[in-house]
């Protein structure tokens, strides 16, 4: 080989070192959290929610919409992605520019700390300047951690806080002591909890060591914004486990404190409640708020009482009426799938079948989200709006004699939608 060829060779080596260098120098490995979207929609739209952006458009490849940083991304390859459209994800892979190279997509599940694990102890001031640790927050059945992202500039925050206050008394009744993490400064947290009288502590970690501890930091957010938390809740029993959590990739869709209660104890009752006359059973509707603010998510239930030897037949249940809560249509709300209970077993000796029903006591749980979008938020003004949310209970009772006539009764549900605290900390202690 001559000297020219080895010089060639040398050449063609360096300059793809140089280029395999370069390509790492610009790349960045990690994990991003969104929704799915296709490419047609822009940045204002996605965080518009505006429906176009979770349908399928002709041509279009698939994004991940990152909401905490209002941040589009390319992926490559598509293929993990399909089937994904307005899926809430978390991918991982390496970020090359504008574009992510997918290397595993899961269903946004895995933010924090995992549910059976040890709750790691920590010390940190309150918006009062009082030192709190795990202990300190303890109650007798427990605590629930709530992080979020600042009580300053997050107006879904500042609203979830509010509504955990005015539930406050109810988880104390509970044995459950309340608390709130951020990396907002204690200057912060006494201002906003002086001006919504906040009563439960809110502690402060500005360098975000609990945040870090419990596996919840936006790795990706940047300047004022860097070291806050993603937002969602843990519950920790009083021997110190995490017992269950809630996490989401949308931050302005936020669990009320009387939801977050109700997940926790589903036996008891909600803050509101009404008495519906219906044929062949008792009907009581429940919701887990008066008011809401958008981003909400609000429960609304449906308490049926059957009495002795008379039965409904469960939904799924084939050549039969069964029992349904069927929420009419609202065009500020997204409806959620409705929550039934397990069913049981009946067998009808008249046909020799056996069909699951509901007997006794059960429940019906229908979530809803109140919109979230600028636009809606924005049409609020100052006292917000009252909105009547209407449906009806179908279902066929019957008894061990007979089935009566199938039947649909209508009920309702009120709620007042109150707009978004806006209001800034002053401007010396806030952020930089």
């Amino acid at each position: 080989m001559n000297k020219h060829t080895l010089g060639c060779l040398f050449a063609i080596v360096l300059a793809a070192g140089l280029t395999s260098a370069g390509q790492s120098e610009n790349s960045k490995a990690g994990s991003w959290s969104g929704v799915i979207i296709n490419n047609t929609c822009t940045v204002d739209e996605a965080f518009g929610e505006a429906p176009k952006c979770t349908v399928e458009a002709p041509g279009a490849a698939l994004a991940l919409y990152d909401d905490t940083i209002r941040q589009v991304y390319a992926l490559d390859p598509q293929d993990q992605a399909k089937g994904h459209l307005g899926d809430s994800v978390t991918v991982q892979g390496t970020l090359q520019g504008n574009s992510i190279r997918v290397a595993f997509l899961q269903m946004f599940a895995e933010v924090g700390l995992r549910a059976g694990q040890k709750a790691p102890d920590f010390s940190a001031p309150d918006q009062f300047r009082k030192m709190q640790t795990l202990e300190s927050l303890k109650g007798s059945k427990g605590t629930v951690l709530l992080f979020y992202r600042s009580a300053d500039w997050c107006p879904y925050c500042k609203g979830q806080l509010i509504q955990l206050q005015a539930a406050k008394k109810r988880f104390e009744e509970q044995g459950i002591k309340l608390a709130g993490v951020s990396y907002d400064s204690v200057e912060i947290l006494k201002f906003f909890s002086d001006r919504r009288k906040i009563e439960f502590p809110l502690l402060s970690d500005p360098d975000s060591k609990i945040i870090r501890m419990y596996q919840v930091l936006n790795s990706e957010a940047i300047g004022p914004n860097a070291g806050m938390a993603r937002p969602g809740y843990f519950f920790i029993d009083p021997k110190g486990n995490i017992r269950e959590k809630f996490f989401e990739a949308k931050y302005r869709e936020r669990l009320t404190g009387n939801t977050v209660l109700s997940k926790l104890f589903p036996e008891l009752g909600e803050e509101v409640s009404d008495t519906v006359e219906a044929p062949h059973l008792q009907l009581r509707v429940e919701q887990s708020d008066r008011m809401a603010v958008p981003g909400n998510l609000v429960t609304l239930t449906a308490d049926v009482q059957l009495p002795p030897d008379v039965h409904v037949y469960a939904p799924g249940t084939k050549g039969y009426k069964t029992v349904k809560l069927a929420i009419d249509p609202l065009p500020d709300f997204v409806l959620k799938e409705a929550s039934y209970p397990s069913a049981k077993t009946l067998y009808l000796p008249a046909i020799k079948e056996s069909v699951p029903v509901f007997e006794g006591d059960f429940r019906i749980r229908q979530e809803l989200k109140v919109n979230s979008t600028a636009e809606f938020s924005g049409a609020l003004g100052a006292d917000g709006k009252n909105v009547t949310v209407k449906g009806s209970l179908q279902y066929q009772a019957c008894d061990s004699k007979i089935c009566y006539l199938p039947t649909s009764v209508p009920v309702e549900w009120h709620l007042q939608i109150v707009p978004l605290d806006r209001q800034r900390a002053p401007e010396d202690i806030r952020h930089k």
